[in-house]
């Protein structure tokens, strides 16, 4: 039996986007495969659905891992970087039961690089204000290390 439509699309705009993934259009092509595999996972035949979750999971997995580990590479990372990294990860939320057990840490990271970007020059009690909202939105308490 042939992979529906849908699938295939979805396979080709996750394989563009992932080898894309710093620009604008991988981000593109990253939602609308994400999207795809959503519509699937809510639409689809069961073998459908099975399928679109193992590709959410597989993709997730590998482009969570490729931004986790350029944020921890480089602690000085640009604003627009870190921004387009947190849109990406964002992006996955279409398909949130397919995350990796690290995407909430992953998420704060990237958070707490762009809060030290946008917090330089300010009072130091103001960054620290910041990254204590930041902590009490974390869902085990703020143990994520960093500030």
């Amino acid at each position: 039996m042939a992979e529906p439509r849908e699938l295939e699309e979805a396979r080709r705009r996750l394989a563009r986007a992932e080898s894309d993934l710093e620009s604008q259009d991988g981000l593109k092509w990253l939602a609308e495969g994400l999207g795809l595999l959503e519509d699937a996972i809510a639409g689809g035949s069961t073998s459908a659905a099975r399928t679109a979750r193992n590709l959410a999971a597989t993709y997730a997995a590998r482009i969570y891992e490729k931004v986790g580990r350029a944020v921890a590479q480089d602690p000085q990372l640009p604003e627009p970087r870190l921004e387009h990294y947190f849109k990406v990860v964002l992006a996955f939320d279409e398909v949130r039961e397919s995350l990796p057990a690290s995407a909430t840490k992953l998420k704060v990271a990237v958070v707490r690089a762009l809060i030290d970007r946008y917090y330089e020059g300010h009072p130091p009690e103001v960054k620290r204000r910041v990254l204590e909202e930041l902590r009490a939105l974390e869902p085990d308490g703020g143990s994520v290390s960093g500030a």
